[in-house]
């Protein structure tokens, strides 16, 4: 008998910015910094925890900027951006989280100043000593894969089927996010993780299980995230978004690949009332 997996929808997490090191010190290279500074004057409806935050992605801006991390600072202040509104699709529709260059943990809120402006807003002065991980290797472009099979809307109680075709040996990571669960679906309890050959297509789920979608709304939606890896690096942390994102960006550049894909499952009968 085959096994099903029944998959729930619609996510919108927070996103938090952090790293945790699984590569030789070939690959990375950690610059402690101390006493950088970053500010923020807050708007009408901003509470002061969201002015402080984003005092302090300044403050992990400047520490990207003086480790020699430039080329992507636009992406990364954007990306600090969303990591306030809890907005997570414009990262994953773009090619950020692969030309990522560098990333910030451990980070010490040494000092908080709150004051006004001359106008009465809010003002918000912090100072953090940090480490910024620089990535010493740079995205592979022969590295890519192929992915089709995912479409737009699936009715609910239907399979999810798609295939890949990685361009180099691979290994595939893929999760599945939604409002009330973020999970591992592939590999499973029941589909181990094997090596994917160069230019050869594989069709997912194996004959072992189906992928069945299913939701109790009118209408829901999907974020699947695949990491294409060279080397079966393992996810060992719960499967939320935040440490999703953190694993993501402990591997540099050039050993990964990611797709992302946004689908709705639509329950008909629910459509009907």
């Amino acid at each position: 008998m085959k096994r099903k997996r029944m998959i729930a929808l619609l996510v919108i997490f927070q996103i938090f910015f952090a790293f945790h090191t699984v590569f030789a010190d070939k690959n990375v290279k950690e610059i402690k910094m101390t006493e950088i500074k970053g500010m923020a004057i807050g708007g009408d409806n901003e509470s002061i925890e969201q002015v402080t935050q984003r005092a302090i992605n300044e403050a992990k801006t400047e520490a990207l900027k003086l480790a020699g991390i430039e080329e992507n600072i636009a992406s990364y202040t954007d990306y600090f951006q969303k990591e306030d509104k809890g907005s997570y699709e414009d990262v994953f529709t773009s090619d950020f989280l692969s030309d990522i260059r560098g990333a910030v943990k451990n980070i010490e809120i040494t000092n908080t100043k709150k004051s006004f402006d001359e106008i009465g807003h809010l003002k918000v002065e912090v100072i953090i000593n940090c480490t910024v991980v620089k990535y010493l290797t740079e995205k592979d472009i022969a590295f890519d894969a192929w992915v089709d099979g995912v479409g737009m809307f699936y009715p609910s109680e239907t399979n999810l089927v798609f295939k890949v075709k990685p361009s180099k040996d691979a290994y595939v990571k893929i999760f599945i996010l939604s409002e009330t669960e973020a999970f591992q679906l592939f590999p499973s309890d029941y589909e181990a993780s094997y090596l994917l050959n160069a230019n050869t297509q594989y069709n997912f789920p194996s004959e072992t299980m189906d992928y069945t979608l299913y939701t109790e709304k009118k209408s829901e939606i999907h974020r699947m995230i695949m990491v294409f890896m060279k080397e079966d690096i393992p996810y060992t942390s719960d499967v939320e978004y935040k440490k999703i994102i953190d694993w993501i960006f402990s591997i540099p550049p050039d050993m990964r690949v990611i797709k992302s894909f946004g689908f709705s499952v639509v329950n008909e009968e629910k459509m009907k009332e």
